[in-house]
């Protein structure tokens, strides 16, 4: 279970990007007007969603060296967030309505893909549930940003603040679990 490095490093980077939006989030928006806010959320927002599409690619990079099936899905997964993150972080003509419409964009395919990622591990219970339960948050959130695109950025940023925060948390859960699933592995071999 090579999937752990990548996992760790994608959910501390998420609770490290909820920390940070949260504080600049409410700094800048108590100093500054809604234009420098959007600015800001689109650059910390795009280079997030890049930089969870290089943990992606290594991860599925991990996969297709070691045959497994789920390689493709990753990759796939990895394209998407490359895409995304490029846009957001180079389109500075953002409006508070295009930032949660990107915003609900990166959470339903979060969720989609890991929804996927769930089918595909149907034979391991926990793994199976931890990406429901994921897939399911971020599927709701997303669906919120993009019912509710008339936000100021401060309560996007706020928003978006905790929704990486849950699936930073999640995430590390996945990781600790794949952990323990390849310690026991390890051992019953032996």
């Amino acid at each position: 279970m090579f999937f752990g490095g990548p996992s760790v490093s994608g959910g501390g980077f998420a609770i490290l990007f909820a920390g940070v939006l949260a504080f600049s989030g409410n700094l800048l928006g108590s100093i500054f007007f809604d234009p420098v806010m959007l600015v800001m959320l689109s650059l910390l927002l795009g280079f997030y969603v890049l930089a969870n599409a290089v943990l992606l690619g290594v991860g599925a990079g991990f996969a297709l060296q070691h045959r497994l099936s789920l390689g493709w899905l990753l990759a796939v997964e990895s394209c998407f967030a490359f895409l995304l993150g490029a846009y957001i972080s180079f389109s500075l003509l953002i409006t508070a309505h295009s930032i949660a419409l990107l915003a609900g964009l990166h959470a339903v395919g979060t969720g989609g893909f890991q929804a996927l990622l769930a089918l595909k591990l149907h034979r391991y219970k926990q793994f199976k549930v931890l990406l429901s339960i994921s897939a399911l948050i971020a599927v709701i959130v997303g669906a919120l940003f993009l019912l509710h695109q008339a936000e100021p950025p401060r309560v996007i940023s706020l928003w978006l603040s905790g929704f990486e925060l849950t699936y930073g948390v999640i995430v590390l859960a996945f990781a600790w679990a794949l952990r323990a699933e390849a310690q026991r592995r390890q051992t019953a071999a032996d």
